[in-house]
């Protein structure tokens, strides 16, 4: 991990600069933590606020508060309402918002370089002093029911809604995001603002910016801001138990059946998560994988099928999700478990191993020609892992997996339990 306080770079004397040169860490006295990227060519400059809190940090009469709290930051602060927010940021053709996960919050905005610090003083300020009226509480409320409603016409998002109460049952990992429209209507201004005050505390708190930024003087208005605030405390996370629940049948006015299917896997610092990645990329993720190849292509049983991973600090998930005629689902089914017990069985060859490090090392190296992805890396290691690593280690660790770690990574995710969510006629 990168120390605190230090650039990040090269070292040894090489004639090729680290990709990691310009990278700069500050961690304030009360536990904020400021990450730089600093790109002194670069025509925009892309800043964000990452919170580690997030949907599993909640109770159940809770469930949604963070959702709700990234919708109400930008209705306003003590001095700008939400009109004023978009007028700024759309008068100098920038792009302002927010996301919620399992376990952290996330405000950015990319603005042109020229105006960097205009978007960082409206990101610091609606995180920092939000007006959170009441009338405009009720207002969002509304809106986020209708998210909801959105969500739920949507087959394919609530067969991964199902997958995942499935695979995490009893458990805040298990329950979307959004909340439900149960815990949004009972939801009251002050029962959020409450969550607000507790979690959103330097402690909790990542600002990363990319682009032609200068650190200090980031660093100086940050802690101008947050400097004297006491650092609160992080959340405390159980992990979920063993137990998963097989299947869910989901009924819907719809034409196709939609699949998901998930396994329980690998949490965010487990040092297999480098074979895993490569695991997931020959097995699922993208248009050479062996699900794609033989489901789509050689048999056209499915129009689009992907898989896709995510991680926790104590778990993860493994996913697939597909789309077919009633009639072809057993068949699906049975193929898809066929490529899974031949990866568990005999593993990948060392051609689809090449194959899987050159997409992922080409496409990890080219997201960082731009100055979004190069923040969201810092913001996003930062508020997950407690630091960054390194590019070239980063690539170092990837090209180290063998074909003999990849089976044994299948093994080990594959090896539990199956969960199969469908939703469609019936």
């Amino acid at each position: 991990m990168i120390d605190p306080s230090t650039d990040v770079t090269s070292g040894g004397g090489s004639s090729i600069p680290s990709p990691d040169e310009h990278v700069r860490r500050t961690v304030l006295p009360n536990g904020l933590r400021i990450v730089t990227d600093r790109l002194p060519t670069s025509r925009s400059v892309a800043a964000s606020v990452w919170v580690g809190v997030g949907g599993r940090d909640e109770s159940d009469e809770l469930s949604g508060a963070s959702h709700f709290l990234e919708h109400l930051l930008f209705k306003g602060t003590a001095d700008r309402d939400a009109k004023a927010i978009a007028v700024a940021i759309d008068a100098v053709g920038g792009d302002m918002n927010a996301f919620t996960a399992n376990e952290h919050t996330a405000y950015y905005a990319r603005v042109p370089a020229a105006e960097a610090y205009l978007g960082i003083d409206l990101l610091l300020d609606v995180v920092q002093r939000p007006a959170l009226r009441p009338y405009e509480f009720d207002g969002e409320r509304e809106v986020i029911l209708e998210e909801l409603a959105a969500a739920d016409d949507d087959p394919d998002d609530v067969a991964s809604v199902k997958l995942f109460e499935c695979l995490f049952p009893e458990h805040p990992l298990g329950r979307e995001v959004l909340g439900s429209a149960e815990s949004i209507e009972a939801l009251d201004r002050d029962r959020v603002a409450s969550f607000f005050e507790e979690w959103y505390t330097p402690a909790n708190i990542v600002v990363a910016a990319a682009g032609d930024i200068d650190h200090d003087v980031l660093v100086e208005e940050v802690a101008r801001r947050f400097g004297e605030r006491p650092p609160g405390r992080s959340p405390e996370r159980t992990p979920p138990g063993d137990l998963v629940v097989p299947s869910s049948v989901a009924g819907r006015p719809v034409e196709s059946m939609h699949l998901a299917m998930g396994w329980r896997a690998l949490s965010v610092d487990d040092e297999d998560r480098f074979a895993l990645a490569l695991l997931n990329h020959v097995f699922g993720s993208g248009p050479s994988s062996r699900l794609f190849q033989e489901v789509r292509e050689d048999r056209g049983l499915t129009y689009s099928i992907s898989s896709g991973v995510s991680h926790h600090v104590d778990t993860g998930a493994l996913t697939v999700h597909c789309a077919t005629a009633t009639g072809k689902v057993d068949e699906l089914i049975d193929v898809i478990d066929s490529i899974l017990d031949d990866v568990v069985t005999h593993g990948i060859s060392r051609e689809e191993l090449a194959r899987a490090k050159g997409s992922l090392r080409g496409a990890y190296l080219m997201s960082y020609e731009d100055v979004g992805s190069r923040m969201t890396r810092l913001g996003m290691t930062e508020i997950m892992r407690g630091g960054v690593t390194p590019i070239d280690e980063h690539l170092a660790r990837l090209e180290a997996v063998t074909d003999e770690d990849v089976r044994r990574v299948a093994e080990r995710v594959f090896g539990g339990q199956r969960v199969l969510s469908t939703v469609g006629p019936g």
